[in-house]
């Protein structure tokens, strides 16, 4: 049996919030690169969850972390975020993820089509 870590979450109007302050934090998407034609939150540092094991230390461990994916039915960003709180990083979910953002119209770096993403919003992480 595991032994889950409380993981912070944080909702779409205090990441928005946090984007529009200019806090330093680190934002990270870690859905697949095939997944970004979801669009990616603005601001996003791109490391798959397959690769983050590898990767964590590209995030700077002064900085609050903030993980998501493609949205509430996808579990990367909760997996990602255990393994971050595990290395002693300050770490938050945003299980809203790529399709409430977007949903909410809220900007994205990449173009995309709003009713494609509502479409494939439980796609993620393959």
């Amino acid at each position: 049996m595991t032994n889950a870590v409380q993981l912070k979450e944080i909702t779409k109007d205090e990441l928005n919030k946090k984007i529009q302050s200019k806090d330093p934090f680190e934002l990270v998407n870690v859905l697949a690169p095939e997944s970004y034609k979801l669009g990616v939150i603005k601001g996003s540092k791109k490391i798959p969850g397959a690769e983050l094991e590898a990767r964590f230390r590209e995030l700077d461990k002064k900085k609050a972390v903030v993980t998501y994916c493609a949205g509430a039915s996808c579990e990367a960003s909760i997996k990602a975020a255990e393994l971050l709180s595990a290395k002693g990083y300050d770490v938050s979910v945003y299980k809203g993820g790529v399709a409430e953002w977007s949903a909410a119209g809220l900007p994205l770096e990449a173009p995309v089509d709003r009713a494609e993403a509502k479409k494939e919003k439980g796609d993620c992480c393959s």
